[in-house]
């Protein structure tokens, strides 16, 4: 980790235990409207170890001791939403568990404001710090095709803040069309390309799509020797490699890959997934049932909507949600992928899908067996065998279980295209434990509130 980076997250993680205590200690005061009394004042002490480490494992989760100037700054916004509900809900079970009857009911509904506030306040303080000792760091950008041409607009629209482009070695300029704004040294010729890169100067080397294994090789040993980083965009047989584990045969270390499909963690991830299913269901009923009773009040139809979908091994089942559109909407036009302002979603469905109060019936799938918790959303059959001829290994997302969230929708955006969501599902696919689950969750409550990734 750099020098920089290190100093801003300690200063972070040390303002994090400070800040969340304080805003503890700021909703006592608020409730007793001046000097707290000694027993209530203990209860607070008494709880500060259990908060703090907990609140700086949340943040870990969250990615807030992360480069910040490499994310949207309303990112940080709406990550404390849910992380200050849940840091409020473990104080209170800590207090419960603990018997701290000295902590009042009312402290929990004054403490959630006071610590939103405080933490997004603190936050944004040192992103400020942050962006005032940081530098741009100069990137060069090798690939081929309109891939790399897409990252590139990727890099200039989502952090301009935190990369400058220095140098382009594309081979058709043709494909930058639409970035004449941006400013770079450009090249076509992957000549010696290990030699060019010695000659120039940057801090990363972003390796994109379509270069062979000698220009790979040439990027990376190039970047070793100039003591750069490495950005790879992945080639989908290097994602099943992020998966493997290192053996060894006699003398010689070998990777060993395990299908996704023959992991023993599928017995315990159904366990949890059951688990979760039964829980969520109960919870929610104080949403599913308003919900209920408004689409059936809007307009006629049936209050769900079943729909064939393709899960694990190309296993087909009806999938569970709300009706969110008008009855009958791909009656006269056949199966059509869903799009933004789409003006066959009903005013009630524009609420449900945005809130994603919609997806909560497929619990009764996931109960069923049919889906899981975390997993690539499952697509119909008429598109999978669309997408399965025009994207090569499509077909190996279907090695495990589809979800009713996953790592594309908490990355990916509304309209990111299929060959990107493809490379996230394959990700998860070769990276899924418990713990990855658990952040894929906890970013799902975050994506609720994001109105650009919700829809």
């Amino acid at each position: 980790m750099k020098a920089k980076e290190l100093f801003i997250n300690t200063i972070r993680i040390i303002g994090d235990v400070i800040f969340v205590n304080l805003a503890f200690l700021l909703a006592f005061k608020l409730r007793f409207t001046g000097r707290i009394p000694s027993q209530n004042y203990n209860a607070l002490l008494n709880i500060i170890p259990y908060v703090s480490i907990f609140s700086v494992l949340l943040f870990q989760m969250y990615d807030l001791y992360s480069n910040q100037l490499k994310r949207r700054i309303d990112e940080v916004f709406y990550t404390f939403i849910p992380a200050t509900f849940i840091i409020v809900l473990f104080t209170g079970t800590v207090t419960y568990l603990t018997h701290s009857l000295a902590f009042p009911r009312s402290v929990y509904l004054i403490s959630f404001p006071t610590l939103f506030l405080t933490m997004v306040a603190w936050r944004y303080l040192t992103i400020a710090l942050e962006r005032l000792i940081s530098k741009k760091e100069e990137i060069i950008i090798v690939g081929r095709g309109e891939n790399t041409a897409k990252l590139i607009k990727n890099i200039v629209s989502t952090m301009h803040k935190s990369y400058n482009i220095k140098d382009v070695i594309i081979d058709n300029p043709d494909y930058l069309k639409g970035l004449d704004h941006v400013e770079f040294n450009l090249y076509n010729d992957f000549n010696n390309l290990e030699e060019k890169l010695m000659g120039m100067d940057a801090d990363i080397v972003f390796i994109a799509s379509n270069l062979n294994e000698e220009e790979k090789k040439g990027a990376f040993y190039a970047a070793l020797e100039k003591d750069w980083e490495v950005s790879l965009v992945p080639e989908f047989y290097e994602i099943m490699l992020s998966g493997s584990r290192l053996e060894q045969i006699g003398e010689m270390p070998v990777f060993e890959i395990v299908p996704p499909h023959n992991s023993i963690g599928f017995f315990f991830k159904r366990l949890t997934d059951i688990i979760l299913a039964s829980i969520g269901l109960l919870l929610s009923l104080p949403l599913t049932l308003p919900a209920a009773i408004a689409i059936k009040l809007e307009s006629r139809g049936p209050l769900f909507f079943n729909q064939e979908r393709v899960s694990r091994m190309g296993e087909e089942f009806d999938v569970y949600k709300f009706r969110t559109m008008v009855n009958n909407a791909e009656e006269n036009t056949g199966p059509v992928l869903a799009k933004k302002n789409d003006s066959r979603v009903t005013k009630i469905g524009k609420i449900l899908r945005k809130t994603r109060i919609d997806e909560i019936p497929q619990l009764i799938n996931v109960l069923k067996g049919d889906m899981s918790i975390v997993g690539p959303r499952p697509e119909r059959p008429h598109f999978v065998g669309q997408f399965e001829k025009e994207i090569p290994h499509y077909k190996y997302r279907h090695f495990i279980k589809t979800g009713i969230t996953g790592l594309a929708q908490v990355y990916g955006f509304y309209d990111t295209d299929a060959e990107d969501k493809l490379r996230m599902d394959l990700l998860y696919a070769n990276k899924r434990s418990f713990v990855f689950d658990l952040k894929i969750l906890l970013e799902t409550l975050k994506v609720i509130f994001m109105g650009h990734k919700a829809n």
